[in-house]
């Protein structure tokens, strides 16, 4: 008997604030791809805060966002 590989794909967003965008991206992914793919998000030069016209779109489409304040891909 084999053993599948999982099945799960890993991606990491990566851009430079991770306040927006990547935040964004990491979200749709999660959501529309859940079973299928585990997003993560980071930046090079994290913004203070996530910007919250990208939180009020994603609440405004009803994509869920679990969410983390902006990080750095130094941590990872």
């Amino acid at each position: 008997m084999t053993i599948a590989p999982d099945p799960t794909f890993r991606l990491l967003f990566l851009c430079t604030g991770n306040s927006a965008r990547s935040q964004m991206a990491e979200a749709l992914l999660n959501w529309k791809g859940k079973g299928r793919f585990e997003a993560a998000s980071a930046g090079s030069r994290p913004a203070p805060h996530v910007n919250p016209y990208a939180l009020e779109t994603l609440r405004q489409y009803g994509v869920p966002w679990a969410g983390h304040p902006p990080r750095s891909v130094d941590g990872l």
